[in-house]
C-alpha cells in the first residue's frame, strides 16, 4: 500500500477534484462523523466547523493505494481509511472517503476536516509521513495484502527502498490529475518484453512496437525509457529491469541506432531508420522530413515489384507490428498504386 498526501487545503477544491471534476470516477463515498455525504451538506458542515479555528487551511487529503495483485472489498478499504486517520489522530474529525475505479488498482481517498469538531483546535500535520506508513505498514501485515516498506517507516526485517521507487512531484500530479505515470504504463503493456526478450536489438524492437526506447542515463550511468514525450527510469519500472541486471543479460548497453550501423543498410533501410527512430521519439518535424525523404527514395524505385521488395526488406531493421513500418507500408501501397495506374495511362496513349 501506498499513501499520497495532496497540495489541496481548500474544502471546495478537494470535493471539486475528488467527486465533481469526473464523477464517473467515483465508485463510493463514505462519511465519518457526518450525517451525509451530499455535496452542498459536506461544505456547510465542514465550514461551520472550520470557523472554530483560525485557519486557512481547513482539509487534509491523502490517497492509499493497494497493489494489483490485492483486492480488498468496500468495507476492509473504510476500515483501512478509518484505521489510518484514528492513526493520524484525526479518529475524530469530519471525513469522507470517496473510492475511485478509474486505475487497475484499488485507491481511496480521504477528506478530512483538520479542526477538531468539540475543542476548534486545527490538527498539526508534523510527521503525518511517518505516522501514515506506520499506519499502512500494520493494515498490510493484518490482512495479508502486499508489504510496500515506506521511506519514513519500515517495520522488522524490511529494507528502506531504493529512491527510485518512489513517485516524483510529477507523477503525483498526474496520479491527482487521473492519469497513468509513464512507469506503470510500461510496467502493465511491456514486462512480458523486458523477460521475455532475448538480446539488446530482440528488447529494442519489442519496445519501438510499442513507441517506446531505452537510452543511457544524462550522466552515462544508469538507463532510462521515453515515449517521445516523458522519461522513467528502468529500475522504476522493475529493480530487474535495472541497466545493470540487463547488462548482465545481453552484455555492454547498445542503442537501436548503433545496432543498425552496424549493419549493411540500404539506402532505403537507412532512410526508414531515420524517419522510424524520428517518429518513435516524437521529433515531429524530424519525422516529418524524414518520411518525405523515405517518399522519395521509394518513388525514385520507378517498379511497383521494385517498391515492394524495398517495403519488404524493411523488415531486416523492424517488425511488423512498428507502428512506423505500417506508416510506411500505407506509403508504399500509395506509391505503387500511382505507379500502376501512371503505367496503365502509358499503354492507354501507346494505342
Amino acid at each position: 500500500m501506498i499513501a499520497k498526501v495532496g497540495d489541496s487545503t481548500s474544502i471546495l477544491k478537494t470535493q471539486h477534484y475528488l467527486i465533481e471534476k469526473n464523477p464517473k470516477r467515483v465508485d463510493w463515498e463514505h462519511p465519518q462523523h457526518l450525517a451525509s455525504t451530499d455535496r452542498e451538506f459536506v461544505i456547510d458542515q465542514m465550514r461551520e466547523v472550520a470557523k472554530n479555528s483560525q485557519t486557512d487551511e481547513p482539509i487534509y487529503h491523502y490517497s492509499i493505494s493497494w497493489d494489483t495483485s490485492d483486492n480488498p472489498t468496500r468495507q476492509q478499504m473504510i476500515q483501512a481509511g478509518t484505521q489510518t486517520l484514528q492513526d493520524l489522530g484525526l479518529g475524530e474529525h469530519q471525513a469522507v472517503l470517496v473510492a475511485h475505479n478509474d486505475h487497475d488498482y484499488k485507491h481511496l481517498h480521504v477528506m478530512v476536516n483538520r479542526v477538531h469538531p468539540v475543542k476548534g483546535t486545527a490538527w498539526n500535520r508534523y510527521r503525518d509521513y511517518i505516522k501514515l506508513e506506520q499506519s499502512l505498514r500494520v493494515i498490510e501485515r493484518q490482512h495479508g495484502w502486499k508489504e510496500v516498506p515506506g521511506h519514513h517507516h519500515q517495520l522488522e526485517g524490511q529494507q528502506e527502498p531504493e529512491y527510485g521507487n518512489s513517485l516524483n512531484k510529477f507523477e503525483c500530479a498526474q496520479i491527482k490529475k487521473g492519469e497513468t505515470p509513464l512507469y506503470m504504463l510500461i510496467r502493465e503493456h511491456a514486462e512480458h518484453d523486458f523477460r521475455e526478450a532475448k538480446s539488446w536489438e530482440d528488447l529494442h524492437q519489442r519496445l519501438a512496437e510499442k513507441g517506446l526506447t531505452i537510452q543511457r542515463g544524462s550522466r552515462g550511468r544508469g538507463g532510462k525509457v521515453t515515449d517521445g514525450y516523458e522519461y522513467t527510469n528502468l529500475s522504476k519500472i522493475r529493480r530487474d529491469f535495472s541497466m545493470g541486471r540487463l547488462e548482465k543479460r545481453f552484455g555492454p548497453f547498445r542503442s537501436l541506432q548503433e545496432l543498425q550501423q552496424g549493419k549493411q543498410l540500404t539506402d532505403i533501410q537507412h532512410a526508414f531508420a531515420c524517419f522510424e527512430r524520428a517518429h518513435r521519439l516524437g521529433r515531429r518535424r524530424k519525422a516529418r522530413s524524414f518520411k518525405k525523404g523515405l517518399g522519395k527514395t521509394l518513388k525514385a524505385l520507378g517498379t511497383a515489384r521494385k517498391v515492394q521488395a524495398a517495403i519488404s526488406s524493411l523488415l531486416s531493421v523492424s517488425t511488423s507490428s512498428n507502428p512506423a513500418l505500417k506508416l510506411a507500408g500505407m506509403m508504399g501501397k500509395t506509391i505503387i498504386n500511382q505507379i500502376e495506374q501512371e503505367h496503365q495511362r502509358s499503354r492507354g496513349r501507346g494505342r
